[in-house]
């Protein structure tokens, strides 16, 4: 789909995933508003006896800045096919758009290589004393959506709130994308003290002695890369913001409403020091956790779990009239209508 930049499946995948003759029991769509765009076959439903979707793009506030005026069609589509496809649908945060028959979890975790460098941490002083080294840094890839303008706004606000002899916050940016030139001129035409170091993994060892991760993005639905940073031993100072409710217990998140509490709160995490995490802490942040709260969602759902309703059925006959077109009727109206490769 050249236009909106993806990649989606056009056969049937449900004929690789289950046998005809019997229906197995539990099939997890990534995505499931993307993955079922154009599906025409079989409804997974028929297919298994229970599928859960798990949601965790925010398509609508991308299509609210790229393509205002197909907010609703986005909005309507995803509703559709997720009533359609799903018998229960888990949203990573509940910044994403109300679905039909949708709970709220965060059922994504961390590599077990943040976990081991806050640990590492946690049990060695001078490991801890590295964080004095590096300040604050942003990391995520280099397009306006991500944040980099909101960055940009609250650090700008420093010149009004100026302390004599105190220089403006540096901030390294971590990352490389197709706007980073105007990010860069940005940066710069507002005086701010802000480098741009170019792309690296967050566990690349060269990010280790920072000890303040900013992430300003309203656009995630959960961010990983704010995950990655506490489950480090690192403070995170992120918005008051649906996409963010998860990590507001954990005593390193410095949680911000307005540019000027961002700014207090960046101050106070660069002058203090972040505390070293619990196991329970830990575990939260860990694919274990992760899978074990997939788990209780996956228990919830199979205790509620229906025969598609009448709606639902005829829902799907709307889909497939849409989209779900075979041969070449259906090539042209992905080509002419839908403008799909």
């Amino acid at each position: 789909d050249i236009v909106r930049g993806s990649i989606l499946p056009l056969g049937d995948l449900t004929k690789w995933s289950a046998d005809e003759k019997a229906a197995r029991d539990l099939c997890v769509l990534e995505e499931p508003e993307h993955l079922t765009w154009y599906h025409g076959h079989r409804n997974w439903r028929r297919r298994f006896k229970m599928v859960l979707g798990v949601v965790h793009t925010n398509y609508i506030a991308y299509a609210e800045q790229y393509q205002p005026e197909n907010v609703w069609v986005v909005r309507w589509f995803n509703e559709l096919v997720c009533r359609v496809y799903c018998d229960r649908v888990v949203k990573l945060s509940d910044c994403l758009q109300q679905l039909p028959r949708a709970t709220v979890c965060n059922v994504h975790g961390v590599r077990s290589e943040f976990i081991a460098e806050g640990r590492r941490r946690a049990a060695n002083t001078r490991e801890a004393r590295k964080f004095e080294q590096k300040g604050a840094y942003f990391i995520g890839k280099l397009l306006w959506a991500k944040g980099h303008k909101l960055l940009i706004e609250y650090l700008s606000g420093e010149e009004e709130e100026s302390v004599s002899g105190r220089q403006r916050t540096l901030v390294d940016v971590f990352g490389d994308g197709e706007d980073r030139q105007d990010v860069e001129e940005k940066a710069k035409e507002a005086g701010l003290n802000m480098r741009f170091m170019g792309g690296k993994d967050h566990a690349d060892p060269a990010l280790h002695g920072y000890k303040v991760f900013v992430n300003p993005s309203r656009t995630e639905v959960l961010s990983t890369t704010t995950a990655e940073a506490l489950a480090m031993g690192k403070f995170v100072v992120i918005e008051r913001h649906p996409s963010n409710a998860f990590f507001y217990d954990f005593p390193n998140a410095l949680l911000f409403s307005t540019p000027e509490e961002f700014r207090a709160k960046l101050f106070l995490a660069l002058s203090t020091k972040p505390q070293p995490l619990t196991p329970e802490e830990s575990r939260a942040l860990s694919w274990a956790g992760a899978t074990e709260r997939f788990l209780q969602k996956v228990e919830e759902a199979s205790q509620i779990v229906r025969t598609p309703s009448i709606r639902d059925e005829y829902a799907h006959l709307v889909h497939r009239a849409l989209s779900g077109h075979q041969g070449y009727a259906g090539d042209a109206l992905k080509h002419f209508v839908f403008e799909s490769g």
